[in-house]
């Protein structure tokens, strides 16, 4: 291989300076040994940061978020304006284990995740994900899958286009 494609940097040091570490990304990028940067676990200054000292070769911000977890709402809103890919990780959290089992799963749950599933028969993860692909068109989740059906069923959200109706509706229960 002549460079890595992306080389994402999840957990730096804490015991050195952030600049040192993206630093390090920069002499990586100089040598031709990455092509391209990507970081996680950030703050919005930390990306600003990085994108200064990186500029263009930053392409990716990686924090978690998902129904559940969206406190990282202002470094999803940056990444989306400097045009760098946002991928969140742990992206199903707040969508209950049992839904994942496709459209005939426990609608009872009562979640408007899963009323909006069964309306469409589809699968509460593949609305989760959707909503996800709704927040910003810099959003590329990262969901886990154990199964090929898991897989298919993830990949399935991009064809997903949730209306505003059906946005109101899962924002109405989301947390904060």
């Amino acid at each position: 291989m002549e460079a890595i494609g992306l080389y994402q940097l999840h957990k730096p040091d804490p015991g050195v300076p952030w600049a040192e570490s993206v630093g390090a990304l920069r002499e990586l990028l100089d040598a031709g040994t990455i092509r391209t940067a990507g970081i996680s676990n950030v703050t919005t200054g930390q990306i600003r940061e990085a994108h200064a000292i990186l500029g263009d070769a930053l392409v990716s911000v990686q924090n978690r978020y998902s129904p559940a977890v969206r406190d990282a709402e202002p470094e999803l809103r940056l990444s989306t304006r400097l045009g760098l890919a946002f991928l969140p990780w742990s992206p199903l959290g707040g969508i209950s284990r049992s839904s994942l089992d496709g459209p005939s799963g426990p609608a009872s749950a009562g979640t408007a995740f899963h009323r909006v599933a069964a309306g469409r028969g589809v699968s509460a993860q593949r609305i989760a994900l959707a909503w996800l692909l709704a927040r910003s068109p810099a959003v590329i989740p990262v969901p886990g899958a154990s199964r090929p059906s898991s897989i298919r069923d993830s990949a399935g959200a991009t064809a997903v286009e949730l209306d505003a109706a059906e946005l109101a509706e899962l924002e109405a229960e989301l947390p904060g």
